[in-house]
């Protein structure tokens, strides 16, 4: 009785140990490639504005910059989930930092989104991928 006990415990962690790598293996396949070039557009009180991200990607896992009116911002915290692309800029001036998030949603070479920071709330954005050549 104890052997069988000890059986169907096996392969029930066998089976939930598959399961869960299945759904692993299933969420990283369904990631869209997201690495390169990205104009991204909003409008503010003051006008149209502009971000470029740089963007590079190991399966799901993104990293990159920003390049906006003060330089170069690293991109912190990404996280690719199917076409979901999330990731967090971190600005500053001196002492003073404040963060921005951004989700969006990719299709292809498009991306919609929106992007909230304490400051100036929240924004949706729409993105491009600048052609490769």
């Amino acid at each position: 009785m104890r052997s069988i006990r000890m059986a169907s415990a096996a392969v029930l962690a066998l089976v939930l140990g598959l399961a869960s790598y299945t759904h692993a293996a299933a969420q990283e396949a369904k990631a869209v490639n997201v690495a390169g070039k990205w104009e991204l557009t909003w409008e503010t009180p003051r006008g149209t504005s502009t971000m470029t991200l740089n963007l590079t990607q190991d399966s799901t896992k993104v990293t990159g910059t920003a390049t906006v009116r003060m330089g170069d911002v690293p991109i912190k915290d990404a996280k690719l989930d199917g076409n979901n692309l999330s990731f967090t800029l971190e600005f500053g001036r001196g002492q003073r930092t404040f963060e921005m998030q951004c989700k969006a949603t990719v299709d292809g070479d498009a991306m919609k989104g929106t992007m909230s920071s304490p400051r100036g709330g929240e924004r949706p954005f729409t993105g491009k991928r600048a052609s490769q050549s």
